[in-house]
């Protein structure tokens, strides 16, 4: 293979893995806000995100970014922690009840919008499995039943705070995507601490919640 033709290659590689970022940050941005309660918090999580993604998609077919970028999202050890300061305000008041799992759980959907068996996949569970967990996810009136309402009105606002993200905000989002790049260009012949891509499966939180449901 010739040198222009490895070069050719790269720049196509890098060209898609941008575009894919730019399709993915807002929800990424928004989920890992509100998974950790702190808009700060979550932003710092989606640099070492973003940074490995860029580097592992490289060794990842492209009809499997999805998976690959979500799950890296979601096995963020800050992501799967108990956030110091937490705040969720308006429509996202009900995440406050939520443990850090369940809440993953919700906010695949709420935020990504990947239906039962996508998130399953990244998850590494059954899709029945997932489903029952968001069954359990779901806000509630005081009685236990579902608050319909409540659903309704979360869904909307994350489609609201995901469309006026703060320009500053976007910004800085992009740069640290540019920067991830610019990093992630060397070929992988140079570099000396390469990683393959990451392994998928359950986080630890995530078997403490199924194995406490019932599969109907």
């Amino acid at each position: 293979m010739s040198s222009q033709h490895t070069l050719d290659a790269a720049a196509a590689a890098t060209a898609a893995i941008a575009g894919f970022l730019r399709g993915v940050e807002r929800r990424a941005a928004l989920l890992a806000e509100l998974q950790c309660g702190e808009a700060e918090h979550g932003d710092r999580a989606l640099t070492a995100v973003i940074e490995r993604f860029t580097e592992d998609a490289r060794d990842t077919a492209q009809d499997d970014w999805p998976l690959l970028f979500w799950t890296t999202l979601l096995q963020n050890p800050a992501l799967n922690a108990e956030p110091l300061a937490p705040f969720w305000h308006g429509d996202f008041a009900p995440l406050a009840r939520l443990d850090p799992g369940t809440r993953a759980v919700l906010l695949l959907r709420v935020v990504v919008g990947l239906d039962d068996v996508q998130a399953a996949a990244v998850f590494g569970v059954e899709p029945a499995e997932y489903k029952q967990a968001l069954q359990r996810a779901l806000p509630q009136r005081s009685d236990g039943s579902l608050d319909g309402e409540a659903w309704l009105a979360m869904n909307d606002e994350a489609r609201y705070v995901m469309k006026h993200l703060a320009p500053e905000r976007v910004a800085a989002i992009a740069r640290l995507r540019d920067a991830a790049i610019a990093t992630g260009t060397v070929p992988r012949t140079q570099k000396s601490t390469a990683r393959g891509p990451i392994p998928v499966g359950k986080p630890r939180w995530l078997d403490k919640l199924l194995g406490s449901i019932s599969l109907r």
